[in-house]
């Protein structure tokens, strides 16, 4: 059995732990994931990248890459509520094809359609692009023990039967819902354990809602007399790639004895025949790990938070887990980071986590509403009378987990042990709608500076002192910085709108994009606020 060393470990493969792979490659770290999968994607788990996740993207390079991968730039993004494709059109939620998309005021990026079938490879060639990342498929971590500085793992490679000693400092565990990391550290989950038992069911075929005689549309929701029951959706139109999701089926399912053919004929509306790509039947749960830190041991993804797909959260998620996670790593390997930095990754991420699977929850439970229309599907007086007022309710009430700016690049880190808090109030946590705010623990606004370029452009390497005053101001930033290895810049910034939204002379910008500190005049110690945000006191 060979030994060898690495800073970073990380167990699981998926789009969290290539994030996780790709920022620590990006800050310069050596690490090593390990899948226990061929790491080939068959079928998609999910298939949106929202804002936050594409400004990350965008930071990275390949924003790009995702913008353009194989999903058409000109295929309608619609939202729409049906009885079946063959059925009646209940309502309609209108969405720019890529081609007619513009960025809003809140961004210089829109969350992209982009399955994980093409997610997935565009972060694994992006993290290999690092000379400090090793990734090793069909690769299995069997177990581990605490050592005196981190950890000892065994890995047993699947393929040659060989066996390997990793020491390693830090290990996350990326290793999905069932998170054998988690269970080994006795770390249990807070929340509810079963929303429901979901099934999903992979199909081809060409032309599907042109045979049916239904307008384009990427999303599409099946109401009939026994209420919202199912899901369609194009996974990928240039192969005719459907997913059929049935939101909840009888606890005891036969997952081998599946009637696909009844669930589709009732989302369809009449009998199709199709290609049978695959099926699984899960659990759709909302919990949360009651800590996402031990010792070495870190979770991150379905590891540390599950929550139902509804509002396109998971995965997103757990790519702002692996971000907040990997500058704090980077900082403590660095040498800058304090003591505290990396308990600072439970308080935020924890607290972030259990927002996202109370409104992913809520957005589920306002399904439920919508039940037992009996004549829904009657081409009758009394049918079209429902049908009319039943729209506008279903785009008003579950159309909710379609808008979710507020959701996606509004969240905040106000209770932060390495923010510091400047005593103003917090704006309102809205789903639906994002209030530009530079309050400490707040996502540092975007604006635009012309020619294409964001403020969030400037954030990243190391912490940013942006300054709208004097360029004087904020000299002794610079000086503690030194003094202490912190990587920090200063910008001056002229931008009328930018000062209008920081609303301070003075705003240091953490590594993540995170506001840590902002005021009118230098602090009093300015090493102390450093600290502070470098977790060092």
């Amino acid at each position: 059995m060979t030994t060898s060393e690495v800073p970073v470990l990380i167990v699981g493969g998926g789009p969290v732990g290539l994030a996780l792979a790709a920022e620590l490659g990006w800050r310069g770290v050596k690490c090593f994931l390990v899948e226990q999968t061929d790491g080939v994607i068959r079928t998609p788990k999910m298939n949106e990248v929202n804002i936050r996740t594409m400004e990350y993207c965008r930071r990275w390079g390949i924003a790009d890459q995702v913008l353009n991968c194989p999903f058409p730039r000109d295929y309608a993004m619609d939202i729409a509520f049906v009885t079946s494709l063959s059925g009646f059109e209940l309502a309609r939620q209108k969405r720019p094809a890529k081609c007619e998309q513009q960025p809003g005021p809140h961004s210089p990026v829109n969350q992209q359609i982009c399955s994980q079938l093409w997610f997935d490879p565009i972060l694994h060639e992006f993290a290999l692009s690092f000379p400090t990342v090793s990734i090793a498929h069909r690769c299995r971590m069997e177990n581990f023990r605490d050592t005196a500085d981190g950890l000892e793992a065994e890995i047993h490679h699947l393929e040659d039967g060989r066996r390997e000693t990793i020491r390693t400092r830090f290990l996350v565990a990326c290793d999905g819902a069932t998170s054998a990391i988690r269970e080994a550290r006795g770390i249990g989950l807070d929340g509810t354990e079963v929303l429901g038992r979901p099934v999903h069911l992979f199909f081809r075929a060409p032309n599907l809602l042109e045979r049916c005689g239904m307008a384009e549309a990427t999303f599409i929701l099946a109401i009939d007399d026994g209420g919202l029951w199912a899901n369609i959706r194009i996974i990928d139109p240039a192969n005719a790639l459907w997913r059929l999701m049935v939101l909840d089926t009888p606890d005891g399912l036969d997952a081998d004895n599946i009637d696909r053919d009844a669930y589709l004929r009732r989302a369809v509306g009449r009998d199709i025949e199709v290609e049978w790509v695959g099926h699984s039947v899960w659990i759709r749960r909302g919990v949360v790990a009651q800590r996402y830190r031990d010792g070495p041991v870190f979770l991150a993804g379905d590891a540390a938070h599950q929550l139902s797909p509804t509002g396109a959260l998971g995965m997103n998620t757990g790519i702002g887990d692996a971000v907040d996670l990997a500058w704090k790593i980077a900082a403590v390997i660095d040498g800058w980071g304090g003591p505290s930095l990396l308990n600072s990754y439970d308080a935020e991420r924890r607290a972030i986590g259990t927002r996202n699977v109370a409104m992913a929850t809520e957005f589920l439970h306002s399904h439920a509403g919508f039940e037992n229309f009996s004549a829904i599907v009657d081409d009758t007086p009394e049918g079209d009378a429902l049908r009319t007022r039943i729209g506008p309710e279903l785009i008003e009430n579950v159309g909710r987990m379609f808008r979710t700016l507020g959701l996606q690049i509004g969240y905040r880190y106000h209770r932060s042990p390495i923010c510091i808090d400047d005593g103003t109030s917090d704006v309102a946590d809205d789903p639906d709608k994002y209030i530009p705010s530079a309050r400490p623990g707040a996502r540092a606004p975007h604006v635009e500076l012309g020619e294409g370029h964001s403020t969030l452009d400037l954030f990243g390497r190391g912490f940013v002192l942006l300054n709208f005053g004097s360029k004087a101001e904020g000299t002794a930033f610079k000086t503690a910085a030194s003094s202490r290895g912190v990587p920090l810049e200063m910008v001056h910034l002229e931008a009328a709108e930018a000062a209008s939204i920081y609303q301070r002379r003075m705003v240091l910008v953490r590594p993540d994009g995170h506001v840590a500190w902002r005021g009118d005049a230098d602090p009093g110690d300015a090493g102390a606020v450093l600290d502070r945000a470098r977790g060092a006191n």
